[in-house]
């Protein structure tokens, strides 16, 4: 019989404060990028209060609300971002890289 052991992946909650910490300083710029969307097209609104939102529930103690992708994550606000600046420039995701 063949016995494989295979580490156990890091604790979300081990894992987490590195992480807020590495998502938090994003915030400020996401916010001027977002006044920026917004002075020219309105619907880019909310993406940065959004984000602040999922980043204040992830300082909070819910990791999920860094890259949960069932939730209003920062991930998920990004991603949504990113997809809508995509589609305004009417280009495809596979053209966008």
């Amino acid at each position: 019989m063949l016995v494989v052991t295979v580490p156990a992946p890091p604790s979300t909650l081990t894992m987490a404060p590195s992480t807020i910490r590495v998502v938090a300083p994003a915030t400020p710029s996401t916010a001027l990028l977002v006044d920026g969307l917004r002075a020219v097209l309105a619907r880019f609104g909310g993406y940065d209060t959004r984000f602040a939102a999922a980043l204040a529930r992830a300082e909070d103690g819910d990791v999920a609300w860094v890259d949960g992708t069932d939730v209003d994550s920062c991930h998920r606000v990004w991603f949504e971002l990113h997809e809508d600046l995509i589609a305004t420039l009417g280009r495809s995701r596979e053209g966008a890289g």
